[in-house]
């Protein structure tokens, strides 16, 4: 398995043009990663096939599935299902998140993938690639008690989180008016949408237009848990935020913030 992870940071650089970064430090190959053309293809392969074969994986979702799911019989479910919704022309990003999400609910286990510390941002936060296909993949993550991943967005991206163990305090925001480009130092406004303590089984969802930055903070015990991913068309890289944590206006839950894509990036090497 390749790792997600390398060097005393916790992070790297893209090692070729086929990599793209799938969450700050994390990188992942494009033909693993296909979002949007991904899917198509998948979908072609599909059509390729008899036409029942798609419903056919929808019925059994629906009919024939037990209340518990183990980790393969997910995947078997979900996976036809994502390809379904998001290649159908009402693609709804809402109705695609919850789908998975219901399903994600059901696990019994989680597989033990190997999981590497985030040394450049927090060494209690540890992270891993879990599964690698289309149109999603999943990263898995674990959680010191206490550790914080600080607020970060997912641009044209949409995450199902489950917490699968423990207890992760969980804050999602969305921006509010003039959004600089990462290489600005300009203050910009966000909007505190969601704070939400997740305990097993329990689901939080962003899209591109709405809750798509969030944070976490370990609780007492810690935690452990998967995102669904799903990078959408123009997928651009992530950056993570420095905000102050006194809103400027604590009615509305409004705070000031900074783009700090620096974060977790892996040192450039002077020649």
């Amino acid at each position: 398995m390749e790792q997600p992870f390398a060097g005393t940071n916790g992070s790297r650089a893209p090692q070729s043009a086929n990599e793209v970064e799938v969450f700050p430090g994390v990188h992942e190959r494009r033909h693993f990663i296909g979002g949007f053309l991904g899917a198509l293809i998948a979908i072609v392969a599909i059509k390729g096939l008899p036409t029942s074969i798609s419903a056919q994986a929808i019925k059994e979702t629906a009919a024939a599935a037990p209340d518990k799911l183990a980790w393969d019989d997910f995947l078997k479910q979900a996976v036809p299902v994502a390809q379904q919704l998001i290649a159908a022309p009402s693609f709804s990003v809402d109705e695609y998140l919850f789908r998975l999400g219901s399903l994600a609910t059901r696990l019994t286990e989680i597989p033990d993938s190997k999981l590497g510390p985030y040394t450049g941002v927090d060494p209690r936060v540890w992270f891993g690639p879990s599964f690698r296909g289309s149109p999603f993949f999943i990263i898995q993550w674990r959680m010191e008690p206490g550790a914080i991943l600080p607020p970060h967005n997912h641009p044209n991206a949409s995450v199902c989180t489950l917490c699968y163990e423990g207890e992760v305090q969980l804050r999602n925001f969305e921006i509010t008016g003039e959004v600089p480009d990462y290489a600005s130092k300009k203050t910009f406004r966000l909007q505190e949408t969601r704070d939400e303590r997740m305990t097993h089984g329990r689901i939080s969802t962003l899209s591109p237009s709405r809750d798509n930055i969030h944070c976490f903070k370990g609780g007492k015990v810690g935690a452990r848990g998967i995102d669904i991913n799903t990078m959408h068309p123009k997928s651009a890289p992530f950056s993570f935020i420095d905000m102050n944590e006194k809103a400027v206006d604590s009615e509305n839950r409004i705070y000031e913030a900074v783009w700090n894509p620096q974060l977790g990036q892996a040192p450039v090497k002077k020649s």
